[in-house]
């Protein structure tokens, strides 16, 4: 009769390791406790929110582009506006050119946060454009020596209107390599920190809104987790006319808009110092023939204020 405990032993077959979050029931290192949670000041009806009317103000810039970006006219106020596009398509151009007539036409307090030039390439980038002189630049490249975490934290404390971050992609690799995180907990806190301050809380109690630039995958697609992308109230795209017949046209055109029109094509050109706004054109229709003449038909059908002729910004 064979020992028991001379056979030999099995192997132990490691568990299958799941792909995902790991589940926080029964898990050491999450150990669960119920919470109580106090429902009474959370559920409401819609018609009896208390929003502060200057969260639903406007941001006029002057441009085309207050038609496009909402119906009132304007950038709102406590919004995230996320562009992608080609590379040299003219996202940063077009976003600082906005950002700049926001300011020229107000008191609103404007913010540059500049990732990916230094100070003399944005000079130059000025010369070039004036208009962009009288914005508040803040170069990430002058806090290399503090966690990217605390100054992008701080400087949004002060309290501003209107941001244009160019580009959320350094914002988050910097914000990674200086707390040891991955990109989920990035994400997790840049969508955490631009919330709080739609919300006002900030020193100057402003509903700051966003404008996001983001790098794009070689085909095209927007990089990032769906939940950076749902943060989003807008996003923008911004390409060059490609295919069969095409002559190389450069369009935006909003994909998701909360606050205005969607799928509409909108034709710009940059030309030596100066920014030429055209006209719209329906998302289904075809660029056959210049975007002006397109215009003529569809203009009065799709933004009754809509300007027939290009309009030189500079």
């Amino acid at each position: 009769m064979i020992d028991e405990k001379e056979m030999p032993t099995q192997p132990t077959i490691p568990e299958k390791r799941q792909r995902g979050r790991p589940p926080k029931l029964n898990n050491p290192l999450y150990p669960h406790r119920i919470p109580i949670i106090d429902f009474s000041g959370g559920i409401e009806k819609l018609n009896t929110l208390d929003i502060d009317p200057r969260m639903m103000e406007t941001m006029v810039s002057g441009l085309p582009l207050d038609e496009l970006v909402s119906y009132e006219g304007g950038v709102p106020c406590a919004t995230n506006i996320m562009c992608v596009g080609d590379a040299g398509v003219g996202k940063t151009t077009s976003l600082l050119d906005l950002l700049a007539s926001v300011q020229n036409k107000s008191d609103r307090r404007c913010l540059f946060i500049c990732g990916e030039m230094g100070r003399k390439q944005m000079f130059k980038y000025t010369q070039r454009f004036p208009q962009f002189g009288i914005v508040q630049t803040m170069f990430v490249s002058d806090y290399l020596s503090h966690n990217t975490k605390d100054v992008i934290e701080q400087v949004l404390d002060i309290g501003w209107d209107l941001i244009l971050v160019d580009s959320i992609a350094e914002v988050l690799d910097g914000v990674r390599d200086d707390n040891d995180w991955d990109r989920k907990r990035a994400e997790s806190w840049l969508v955490e920190t631009f919330t709080k301050n739609n919300k006002g809380e900030n020193k100057e109690n402003l509903y700051t809104t966003f404008l996001l630039i983001q790098q794009v995958t070689k085909g095209g697609d927007f990089v990032g987790s769906n939940r950076l992308k749902h943060m989003t109230d807008a996003l923008l795209e911004m390409r060059i006319e490609t295919g069969r017949g095409s002559t190389g046209n450069t369009y935006l055109e909003f994909t998701k808009n909360r606050n205005g029109p969607a799928n509409i094509k909108f034709s710009f050109q940059l030309l030596n110092n100066a920014i030429y706004y055209g006209t719209m054109v329906k998302t289904d229709q075809e660029f056959e023939v210049p975007a002006t003449e397109a215009a003529k038909a569809a203009a009065e059908i799709i933004i009754p204020q809509v300007l027939s002729n290009p309009i030189n910004t500079n």
